[in-house]
């Protein structure tokens, strides 16, 4: 398997979002209380630009990636933070193109961006913006989408991919295990519970269980689901926290 990507970050890679071989992150520094933006090329690994701060203010979250732009919310500094505004930032030369402050997002088709705002008798009101020349359109084709299956350890599915495991590789899978089959190929996301704390693993075989690729994910006090994913065909997933990586698959 072929590593296409492999960056580090500053922070913790917070959220992404895709749109055709473009995919974007939200990275938080908590330290530093600061949140940046970074955009990559999945099918060729480059990096477009990085650590882009819009703003100063911590509080600004990804909402997602439409076409040639990627939106952002602005929020209050509440405990349960409400949005106060939209930033439209530019993919391709990675600018601040509009900010909306006031209106909260609602859809966006690539073309026509969609906003709404309560009235004084919390009904909502809609204004529609124009940024793109014509409508998205999904290039993504059913039998490409890869959907990553979570088999806790109730599933009576898990104690099959238990013993796979442990005549493979000598090792108590516990918890869960998330799971997917893609092309010739297995990939298993599996914990393991050392010195009080939980440790995840990506896996990957071919049919003739041949093993591929066998990496240390990252530490935690309990397990998660949707821990890697395929876009463009590209493996990715989060090492760390902060370090992206992803494999030709």
């Amino acid at each position: 398997m072929l590593k296409k990507i492999e960056e580090t970050f500053a922070g913790k890679i917070w959220n992404t979002a895709f749109y055709q071989d473009t995919m974007v992150l939200e990275v938080r520094d908590e330290s530093k209380r600061e949140v940046s933006f970074s955009a990559l090329n999945l099918k060729s690994g480059e990096v477009l630009w990085r650590d882009f701060r819009p703003e100063k203010s911590w509080w600004l979250g990804l909402v997602g990636v439409f076409g040639n732009h990627l939106i952002l919310h602005k929020y209050s500094t509440q405990q349960k933070p409400e949005p106060l505004g939209v930033i439209l930032i530019n993919i391709e030369t990675c600018s601040v193109e509009k900010r909306i402050e006031d209106w909260i997002f609602f859809n966006c088709d690539g073309n026509i961006l969609n906003l709404y705002q309560l009235d004084e008798s919390n009904l909502p009101v809609y204004q529609s913006i124009e940024i793109g020349t014509k409508p998205l359109k999904s290039v993504i084709s059913a039998e490409n989408q890869y959907f990553v299956r979570h088999y806790p350890e109730s599933s009576p599915h898990f104690p099959t991919i238990f013993k796979f495991l442990y005549h493979l590789i000598n090792i108590e899978a516990q918890n869960g295990v998330d799971y997917l089959e893609v092309n010739d190929k297995i990939i298993f996301s599996y914990y393991i519970y050392r010195g009080n704390q939980f440790q995840n693993y990506l896996l990957v075989t071919n049919q003739n269980k041949k093993i591929l690729l066998h990496d240390f994910i990252a530490e935690s006090e309990g397990i998660g689901i949707d821990t890697f994913s395929i876009k463009s065909d590209i493996l990715l997933y989060v090492k760390n926290q902060n370090q992206l990586i992803g494999y030709e698959i």
